[in-house]
């Protein structure tokens, strides 16, 4: 591996066997070095190497400024998280995190506290992240000492929901936005309140994330038909009103119109819902 630039001490860009550019970290890996030179592989402790020139150009000015032991721990809770993501990440989850966790430590050391408004319902829409984030704040503690607290660990939901998602934070809070109005809407059609820990309710709320995700990125068509939804609209007309409350909130919202296959999937969530709450 050759060096082709050096960022500091401990971090430069090489070119791989695959011509794709890697950047690798390791204590003093660039000291005495120039470019053109062949890296000391013995001395590489990670190696990054990202899908697009923009998004490894971003990194490679962000390290520059970052502790690498703060490189080395993102890496190491982004690693644990992907074990149970939902998709797989995408690479800015590199750049945001890292960013993040940077300056989490760094409030912590100067006394700041900041809170999260979005924790509860973080939380409660995104289980598995939330769970992830957690396990991020607990990485943290065994390797620094330092106990963040579970705003930060919303905070790291975050980021895993729109690295699988592959959008940004304005998008993860209009994602959020819909799919807390649309399990209101939901709500109100139950007899009782719903457990927010039970398989139905997740099993939505998921369903609702995506659906909302496909909608925001213009991949949610309005023709698609269901050979199921005549049958499921007469087998279930409580669902059925409360999929068309949804339905106009969306259209009166987005201007969208919901097919008719998407409106089957909404009514059978729905009915579960109903059936758990005695309200068939």
């Amino acid at each position: 591996m050759k060096i082709l630039k050096i960022l500091n001490n401990n971090a430069v860009v090489c070119s791989c066997k695959d011509e794709k550019e890697a950047i690798v970290m390791g204590r003093g890996i660039a000291f005495g070095q120039k470019c053109g030179n062949l890296i000391d592989e013995s001395k590489i402790e990670k190696k990054f190497v990202l899908q697009t020139e923009e998004k490894s150009s971003r990194f490679q000015k962000f390290i520059q400024d970052i502790p690498m032991e703060e490189v080395f721990l993102a890496e190491k809770i982004i690693s644990h998280a992907q074990k149970s993501a939902l998709k797989p990440f995408d690479d800015s989850i590199f750049i945001t995190l890292t960013d993040h966790l940077s300056a989490a430590l760094e409030r912590n050391r100067l006394g700041i506290t900041v809170t999260n408004p979005l924790t509860t319902s973080i939380k409660s829409f995104y289980p598995n992240e939330f769970q992830m984030g957690s396990d991020a704040i607990k990485i943290v503690k065994d390797e620094t000492g330092i106990e963040l607290s579970s705003d930060e660990a919303a905070f790291f939901t975050m980021h895993f929901v729109t690295a699988e998602l592959g959008n940004s934070e304005k998008e993860f809070n209009e994602v959020l936005s819909f799919v807390q109005k649309i399990s209101d809407i939901a709500r109100e059609s139950l007899l009782k309140p719903v457990s927010e820990g039970s398989v139905s309710w997740q099993r939505f709320l998921t369903h609702l994330s995506f659906f909302a995700q496909r909608l925001m990125t213009g991949k949610e068509s309005e023709q698609k038909d269901s050979p199921l939804y005549d049958s499921v609209t007469q087998a279930y007309p409580k669902a059925k009103a409360c999929v068309d409350k949804i339905c106009l909130w969306i259209k009166e919202n987005y201007s969208h119109n919901v097919n008719r296959e998407e409106r089957t999937y909404l009514m059978i969530h729905v009915n579960r819902l109903h059936e758990e709450c005695g309200a068939k």
